[in-house]
């Protein structure tokens, strides 16, 4: 597809797209062209082993170093995974989803001659790169009522918890797994503590999708449970493009976490809430609406949530955020000991979600880490996005080594550094 045809038909998506219509869609117009990933294999010798990539491992552990944003996709075409995929995601009728979907099953490249379900972990398992790396496979739950009813049409897709913790016990030396189980379910405490005798690290919620309220009171019995059983919640906060669901955005507001944090639940907001405004609750019900990500650092800032509160970079370098917000928690290096590395894969490989001529114009990265980084890319998007990451740069300044060195924090011995 040519330039000019494929800006026409983002223009036609346009229209049903806040994301395309309020940055643009000329800002996604993908490095060199390439639309989508070429699923190259077998990394070379001479890219492994470039300075680009060897300087961005110094002073990191690879032992240390566990993924925390890895999402679990596929088309349920296998017995073993039980996904399900909305069909408006899989149709023309609807086709700003439709073509998420596409790009995001490109982006994960599935190993050809088998199902999707097992081509996605094939493929997934093939990235790993390191030395005791580990990914930390996301199950996502549907999206429930009030009353405790389960919502598939409202629902985007369900990956269950049962999945993930089979191919933690297939790859327990690649994948760990953190359970998704919404809070409204009548037997939301009875899945926690089945997740967490599984060998859960966590539990992910994605609200304005998923349809959950965090400072409902209708939460509190889960969060009775998450402290009991230690465990912390990933949580999405501000604004969602990428997942539809339920739409709620007002779920994705950051001060909604006060009535968990309260109550002792150790809380990781992924992407560090940075995209969209919410509603300044701290003023009122009638509060001015106020930075997503500015009501995050409020939080961060607060003596009492120090050893509670978490923010998750995955996604900082992608166009929709790299920005203000990316510079502020690259500068403000006493946060690093609480941000937390995760890739968001498999975004690291769709190709019009970061741009590498942005971050350069920008000088988060130099001409010539662009030019490594472009080849990497082709081969294995999980280490693309971490040595991206590690290079990434604002007045000399980059994310700490502890930020990648995340295995303490999902172990639970992370603590006394904080």
């Amino acid at each position: 597809m040519n330039r000019r045809h494929f800006l026409r038909f983002l223009g036609l998506l346009t229209a049903s797209s806040p994301l395309l219509s309020s940055c643009g869609i000329t800002k996604y117009w993908p490095d060199n062209g390439i639309f989508f990933n070429p699923c190259k294999s077998h990394l070379p010798d001479v890219l492994a082993n470039h300075d680009v990539v060897l300087s961005a491992l110094e002073g990191v552990d690879t032992t240390q170093i566990w993924d925390g944003h890895i999402h679990l996709i596929g088309l349920g075409d296998s017995k073993q995974s039980g996904i399900w995929v909305h069909p408006h995601s899989q149709s023309w009728s609807h086709p700003w989803l439709h073509t998420q979907f596409i790009f995001f099953l490109n982006a994960s490249c599935p190993v050809p001659n088998m199902s999707v379900d097992e081509g996605y972990v094939a493929r997934l398992h093939s990235l790993r790169w390191g030395g005791g790396t580990r990914l930390l496979l996301l199950a996502f739950d549907y999206a429930y009522s009030e009353t405790g009813e389960r919502l598939p049409q409202r629902s985007a897709f369900y990956t269950p918890n049962d999945y993930a913790a089979y191919l933690h016990q297939q790859w327990p030396d690649t994948f760990e797994w953190i359970a998704s189980i919404h809070p409204y379910r009548q037997d939301c405490v009875e899945a926690l503590e089945m997740a967490f005798l599984q060998g859960a690290r966590g539990v992910k919620w994605l609200p304005p999708s998923m349809g959950m309220n965090p400072a409902s009171p209708l939460c509190k019995r889960f969060y009775e449970a998450l402290v009991r059983l230690d465990l912390p919640l990933l949580c999405h906060g501000g604004v969602e493009h990428a997942v539809y669901g339920m739409n709620q955005q007002t779920f994705g507001n950051p001060l909604a976490l006060r009535y968990p944090l309260e109550m002792g639940v150790k809380i990781v907001v992924a992407h560090c809430a940075s995209v969209g405004k919410s509603k300044d609750t701290d003023r009122g019900e009638n509060g001015p609406r106020e930075r997503n990500f500015n009501l995050f650092t409020r939080l961060l800032e607060e003596p009492r949530y120090e050893k509670l509160l978490f923010g998750d970079i995955s996604a900082m370098n992608q166009v929709t955020r790299a920005g203000p917000d990316l510079e502020k928690l690259l500068s403000r290096q006493e946060w690093h000991s609480r941000l937390l590395y995760g890739s968001d894969y498999p975004l690291p490989g769709v190709g019009p979600a970061t741009s590498l001529k942005f971050l350069k114009e920008k000088q988060y990265i130099t001409a010539p880490q662009a030019e490594v980084l472009a080849q990497i890319r082709q081969y294995n998007s999980l280490l693309f996005d971490f040595v991206l990451t590690r290079h990434l740069q604002v007045g000399g300044k980059h994310f700490s080594p502890e930020i990648f060195q995340t295995r303490p924090f999902w172990t639970g011995a992370r603590f006394w550094k904080v």
